[in-house]
């Protein structure tokens, strides 16, 4: 098996890769890592160079290769590239690989080799890689789903692109399919409900789904079709309930984002405003409440005042004549709105000698006066 390096191309000459027949699908979600270990004893030169590449029509695109030789104090030969690392251990004669924080459009077919002398590349080891995204936000009926998936330049542009329906022993039934061979920047196709549409400038395909119906519900790939068979770009999992009934793990996780229209919450705007409102109506109450206590307490203590000035308002005459003769009341002409002001006049204590008069019930005519200082006082209201 022998794979000639086309240099100075960027995608090497993979011609005797398919004589070797793949592993098992490796099948991960996103965001993990894949390692993988790859023996070459008895096949390869120690100082010859360790190669990690992407596979796709016979091409081989190299992600990341080792310096070659051995170190001079170290029995590793180790090289990172973005976040995939290959690691060339002479000792045990193993070239391990890592690719880590792995994502939906990685996935594709990968082949650890090392460079022979003659400049062939020889592979160790390949293994077809499926990153899945993992599921969709919830979908409900009647809803449409749109998805992009881009592709590398191992695609071609020309090739026709897919979007098929996972079955099982990884069979995909095709769903709709781009309408190819043209040299349109473009191409598209549908089925009525699904729409694809290749973008070969951005190097994108865009797939819309109208109207979901809960059977839509399944695992779906982008895909292209390669050695007599449908290979994942990139795979989906998407899931329709029809509104009616949800199991309690989608509800707990996906109400919230995608409720059907007769449970959607209250936009978070919305929400935030009504708050804001009450707060505001609240204080406003109390306000309203402190300023009719208040007028209420102003109030009495006004009442009070008045009545208090009616008690203590006096005055003293500055004729002392006065005293000696009796004083008759008055009353103003209009009592609701004159102050009433009280006059107490003092009689000097009677002549001890002088006669007494006093008025008395006809049950104490015969009853003997008693002595008693009597102080006569006349008020007059002015």
């Amino acid at each position: 098996q022998f794979l000639h390096v086309s240099s100075p191309s960027p995608h090497l000459a993979f011609t005797a890769l398919q004589a070797q027949t793949p592993e098992a699908e490796r099948r991960l979600s996103e965001g993990s890592a894949l390692s993988l270990q790859c023996d070459y004893t008895a096949r390869a030169d120690l100082q010859q160079k360790k190669v990690w590449c992407r596979v796709s029509a016979d091409e081989c695109e190299p992600l990341v290769e080792t310096i070659g030789g051995p170190a001079p104090s170290s029995h590793t030969s180790k090289a990172t590239k973005g976040s995939v690392t290959i690691v060339d251990n002479h000792n045990s004669r193993t070239v391990t690989i890592t690719m880590t924080n792995l994502q939906a459009e990685d996935t594709g077919t990968y082949s650890c080799a090392y460079r022979s002398s003659s400049n062939w590349y020889i592979p160790l080891r390949t293994i077809p890689l499926t990153v899945f995204k993992g599921d969709f936000p919830h979908k409900w009926e009647n809803e449409s789903l749109s998805v992009q998936c881009p592709y590398s330049t191992l695609v071609y542009k020309s090739e026709t692109k897919y979007w098929c329906r996972r079955e099982e022993q990884a069979e995909c039934r095709e769903v709709v399919r781009t309408n190819y061979y043209t040299t349109r920047s473009n191409s598209a196709g549908g089925d009525g409900r699904t729409r694809i549409q290749d973008d070969t400038q951005n190097r994108t395909v865009t797939v819309t789904i109208q109207n979901l119906q809960v059977q839509d519900s399944g695992v779906y790939w982008c895909a292209i079709y390669r050695n007599y068979r449908l290979t994942p770009i990139m795979e989906f999992k998407l899931s329709v309930s029809n509104g009616e009934y949800l199991p309690a793990a989608s509800r707990a996780c996906w109400q919230i984002s995608a409720p059907p229209p007769s449970l959607l919450p209250l936009h978070p705007l919305l929400g935030h405003t009504f708050s804001i409102l009450s707060g505001v109506l609240s204080i406003l109450f109390i306000l309203a409440f402190i300023s009719l206590i208040a007028v209420c307490i102003r109030k009495c203590k006004l009442k009070r005042k008045g009545n208090g000035q009616e008690e203590d308002i006096y005055e003293e005459p500055d004729d002392r004549a006065q005293l000696d003769r009796t004083e008759r009341m008055e009353s103003p002409k209009d009592d609701s709105e004159d102050l009433q002001y009280i006059t107490l006049n003092h009689k000097f204590q009677p002549n001890p000698e002088a006669p007494l008069y006093c008025n008395v019930e006809p049950s104490q005519i015969h009853r003997k006066p008693e002595d008693e200082n009597v102080e006569y006082a006349v008020i007059a209201l002015k």
